[in-house]
């Protein structure tokens, strides 16, 4: 069953099937794989739920590693846990939950593997003066190198530690992860909606607040509702079951309501104004009824469905720098409308906006200089996708968008080179010095590593 998942996982994204397709249950075996290229060859990608957009984990007549079945908790303390890389966030907070602890950080997409997370990019609203990555609260990291030798990273090797997370299976599969836990803390959830004008106005004070902020935009209802977090001393940190239903309106019931939609009212411009009915109506319920406190232990284990390949909706990720984002938001506001107007076609779903403070615990993070938003745009339709995200990577070129490489389609390796800098060049030449022979390099980080 995991290597079926794995084999229609890389023919749907990648469009050509690996060599093989290996699942490693343990470190010996990992480096047996990578220490002989004729049954093995490369390139060799590690894969946790498939849940990246791009094509980062293709391995075309390659290797692809499932580490799925490396899903054991190895050690927990009061305050580190230790587990191998196949274990999803939500399987482990749940572990954490029945000894009153957590992971630090509320992290979108629960249902990833901790090894994905560690080594990709994530998105988290985090409280002010928090890093914005999963991969920030890693205390520990035990890796088989390109090679097939085994290293460790610690705290005390800063640089080590910063290149190894979010390295992208780039410089070696990570066999064992260490993570900072702490007991189980309570925050208050504020909702609030304005246009985009009055969003413009406000959204500076929003950079350096104490509060977590995520947005939803809908642009051609001229809303932003806004969900703001504030860590609080109230002991009951709500109802898991108000989480799972917001999660399951959010990210279940409104695709596939918009899906049937699509089905039943074919004409686009009759549909649209449907879909933001619909789309409005559910961000109002969720704001007034679902949730007013919750953890990050609540979140992670109240999530209704798997967000990997099956889900109902596609979606692309940039970054844009935190102080000119009341500007960059009305920008976008007007890209879409532009794009609608001049092809038919519009995002169904409203867009996704988190604040990332700025991170420097992995040499490759997005929010390496400066607090970011970012911006995940989302649909449920197929036609015109991919024109759209054309028109969206040009606009986040002109506006200083930052791709992350397991979740922006239509970054031209150009424009990422010029945004990551000085940093992505020393990461390539660390690459080269870990794996000469290119085991793990696959045809679309080659563009950014040559």
């Amino acid at each position: 069953m995991q290597a079926a998942r794995a084999l229609r996982f890389s023919q749907t994204s990648n469009g050509a099937a690996p060599a093989q397709i290996m699942q490693p249950s343990s470190p010996s075996e990992i480096a047996a794989i990578l220490r002989n290229p004729r049954p093995f060859p490369a390139p060799v990608r590690p894969m946790g739920f498939g849940s990246s957009t791009t094509r980062c984990l293709s391995a075309p007549g390659g290797t692809l590693v499932d580490l799925s079945k490396m899903d054991r908790v190895l050690r927990l303390d009061d305050s580190t846990v230790t587990v191998q890389p196949g274990i999803a966030i939500r399987e482990l907070a749940e572990i954490l939950e029945a000894d009153g602890l957590e992971l630090h950080g509320g992290f979108d997409l629960a249902n990833r593997s901790v090894g994905g997370a560690v080594c990709a990019a994530s998105l988290e609203a985090a409280m002010g003066g928090c890093p914005s990555q999963f991969a920030a609260h890693v205390t520990g990291l035990k890796v088989v190198s390109p090679e097939g030798n085994r290293f460790s990273a610690k705290v005390g090797d800063r640089s080590l530690l910063g290149l190894i997370r979010l390295s992208y299976g780039l410089l070696g599969i990570v066999y064992e992860i260490s993570l900072k836990v702490r007991p189980i803390q309570t925050f208050t959830v504020q909702f609030a909606r304005v246009g985009f004008g009055d969003f413009a106005k406000l959204a500076s004070r929003l950079t350096f607040a104490s509060s977590s902020t995520k947005l939803y935009l809908m642009p051609f209802k001229d809303r932003v509702f806004l969900e703001l977090r504030r860590p609080t001393t109230e002991e009951a940190p709500g109802r898991k079951f108000a989480w799972q239903l917001k999660d399951w309106a959010c990210y279940s019931a409104l695709p596939t309501a918009l899906r049937s939609l699509a089905k039943v009212v074919p004409i686009r411009r009759m549909r649209y104004p449907l879909s933001d009915t619909l789309s409005g109506a559910t961000q109002s319920l969720v704001s007034r009824s679902f949730v007013s406190t919750g953890s990050n232990s609540l979140e992670q284990t109240g999530r209704f469905k798997n967000p990997g390949s099956k889900q109902g909706f596609s979606y692309c990720t940039w970054a844009f720098p935190a102080q000119d984002f009341g500007r960059i938001a009305c920008a976008y506001q007007a890209l879409c409308i532009e794009h609608y107007e001049r092809t038919g076609f519009r995002c169904d779903m409203p867009a996704v906006v988190f604040r990332l403070n700025q991170d420097r615990s992995a040499l490759l993070a997005p929010a390496f200089n400066e607090p970011m938003f970012t911006i995940s745009s989302m649909t449920t339709e197929k036609d015109g996708w991919d024109d759209f995200i054309v028109d969206l990577a040009e606009f986040a070129r002109t506006n200083n968008g930052v791709p992350f490489f397991n979740q922006t389609q239509g970054a031209t390796s150009d424009h990422a080179i010029n945004c990551y800098g000085r940093r992505l060049k020393v990461f390539r030449n660390t690459r080269r010095k870990l794996d000469p022979n290119d085991r793990m390099l696959n045809h679309f980080f080659s563009s950014y590593m040559a």
